[in-house]
Formats: structure tokens, C-alpha cells, sequence
């Protein structure tokens, strides 16, 4: 029989047995490579179980840098924005330096500074043109109203309003024979010169004043001078003005067509005499109403 204190193999049939006695620097070879196994297996089970976490940190890093990204998007949507507004700034700066040397030039033609023979055509050009300045200075600080519109509002508008790419005014408004000029000229009540903004057409009283263009009424009734007048916007910027009519023959939001009466001819106010008093501007500006007239 084998003895239990020895290691032995079973050698061959006639049950002889072989003592074998391992070295121990093998059996620790051994323990310590099932103890690198176990570990190993160990690493890995806790491994596994924490990808769900690393999963989610992956997920939060790239939620995270969609937000920067986001984030960079808008920055640069402001500074382009801001680029846009010094731009502005530029301009409107490159603006009112011109405005300030016409009102140089304006002061040294009121100090007689310059030829005496062109002296007078020039003081003329430029009160035109401090008027002028002074109607783009009054538009550009009009407060602006910010406006939100569905689909159907601007349906409606388009619909009802001016069109948006405006109609010039090219006809005349009445028959008639023009006795005042656009531009500087003598006042007949003050007796000094005026900047006048629009023409005053002659015509016999009761003649009818009609449309120039298609547009909208934006007002009809008595002015500042206390006569009946009336203000038509034909769109892109387009406005028309009538002054010094005996009766008003549309309403403030008529729309009307090229040729719709809005009056008559008559001597309301100031005036000397039966006459239109007809004004074109454009964004707000006087401008000559001789350039839209056949």
C-alpha cells in the first residue's frame, strides 16, 4: 500500500510504487501562476461591470462638446452681428462728418465767404442740402417698432397694403401749370427765402386731383396750415403729399389705383391762390417731384 505522507505514482502491474518528492520552488511557481489567473479573472469581472458607467461618461462627453460646439456657433453668429453693427457705425460716423462740413460750408456762405457772382447759387445748393440733412437726420432717428407676423399677416398685408417693391409716381396729379419749383425760394408771406419741398401746380378750383401711382391713404383731413390735404403711400419707400384741397374725395386707408380721385383743387390755408401743393418723398426725404413726371 502507497504511503499517504509521500507522493507516489503507480508505476506498473506489479504493484510497485515510486516515491516521488516535488521541489518546493515548483509548487510556488504553481501557486503564484493560479493566483495571476485568479486576478486576472478577478480584473475582468470588475471590468464588465463597470462599462455600463464608461458608456455613459462617452455619452456625457459628447453631449457635452454638441454643446460647445453650440456654443462656438452662437459666438461667432454674435460676432458677426457685431462686425455688421461697427460697419454701421462706420458709416452713419462717415455720415455725420460729411453733415459737419456742409454745415462749415453753410456758415462761411452766410459770412459771404466766396465769388460774389457764384455766391448766390451756392448758398442755394447748399440750404437744399442741409435740408435734405435734416430729413435723413429726422428719418434715421424715428423710432423703430419691432413687429412679429405669421404667414397670414403678411398674406393680408401683401394683399392690402403697397406693394413691397413700391410704384413710382409718374403721372401728374392734376392739369395744371406748375408756379412753384421744388427747391430754395422766396416765401410770398415771409418775404425771405424757404426751402420748398414739393411744387405748386396752378389749376382751377374744383379741378380733380387724382392718384399718381397705386397706393394706400395714409391720412386725409385738415394739415398743420389748416387746409385739406392728403398723404398716399405707393410702397418702397414711395410717399406722396397733397395739400390745399377744397374737398377730399378718399378716406384714410382707401386703397386706390393710377387715376382714383383724392380731391379737388382748391385755395385752403396759406396760399395765394387756387393750386396743388404736391410733395414726393422718398424714405422720408423731399426729393424733386419734376424727376417722376412725363
Amino acid at each position: 500500500m502507497p504511503d499517504s505522507s509521500r507522493f507516489e505514482i503507480f508505476k506498473d502491474l506489479g504493484n510497485i510504487y515510486k516515491p516521488v518528492r516535488p521541489k518546493m520552488r515548483l509548487v510556488r511557481a504553481v501557486l503564484v501562476l493560479m493566483c495571476l489567473v485568479l486576478a486576472g479573472n478577478v480584473w475582468w469581472l470588475m471590468a464588465t461591470l463597470a462599462r455600463p458607467s464608461l458608456e455613459e461618461e462617452l455619452e456625457d462627453s459628447l453631449k457635452s462638446a454638441s454643446m460647445r460646439t453650440q456654443a462656438l456657433e452662437r459666438i461667432a453668429a454674435k460676432t458677426h452681428e457685431a462686425e455688421e453693427g461697427v460697419d454701421r457705425l462706420r458709416q452713419g460716423d462717415a455720415q455725420l462728418r460729411e453733415m459737419i462740413r456742409l454745415d462749415k460750408e453753410a456758415r462761411n456762405a452766410a459770412q459771404g465767404v466766396g465769388d460774389g457772382a457764384d455766391q448766390k447759387p451756392a448758398q442755394q445748393a447748399l440750404l437744399t442740402r442741409m435740408e435734405i440733412r435734416a430729413a435723413y437726420v429726422r428719418a434715421l432717428n424715428r423710432p423703430v417698432r419691432m413687429v412679429m407676423a405669421d404667414a397670414q399677416s403678411l398674406t393680408n398685408m401683401l394683399a392690402q397694403g403697397p406693394s413691397p417693391m413700391g410704384a413710382a409716381p409718374d403721372a401728374w396729379p392734376v392739369r395744371g401749370v406748375v408756379s412753384s419749383e421744388f427747391g430754395v425760394r422766396l416765401s410770398p408771406f415771409a418775404g425771405q427765402e424757404e426751402f420748398h419741398k414739393g411744387v405748386d401746380i396752378m389749376a382751377p378750383a374744383g379741378s380733380p386731383v387724382r392718384a399718381p401711382a397705386p397706393g394706400v391713404i395714409l391720412f386725409a383731413g385738415v394739415d398743420a396750415e389748416g387746409s385739406q390735404a392728403a398723404m398716399l403711400d405707393h410702397g418702397g419707400g414711395y410717399v406722396t403729399t397733397f395739400s390745399h384741397m377744397q374737398r377730399l374725395d378718399a378716406k384714410t386707408g382707401d386703397r386706390l389705383d393710377r387715376g382714383d380721385p383724392i380731391g379737388a383743387v382748391g385755395q385752403e390755408g396759406r396760399s395765394t391762390g387756387p393750386h396743388l401743393h404736391y410733395e414726393v418723398r422718398l424714405h422720408g426725404v423731399p426729393v424733386d417731384p419734376r424727376k417722376y413726371l412725363p
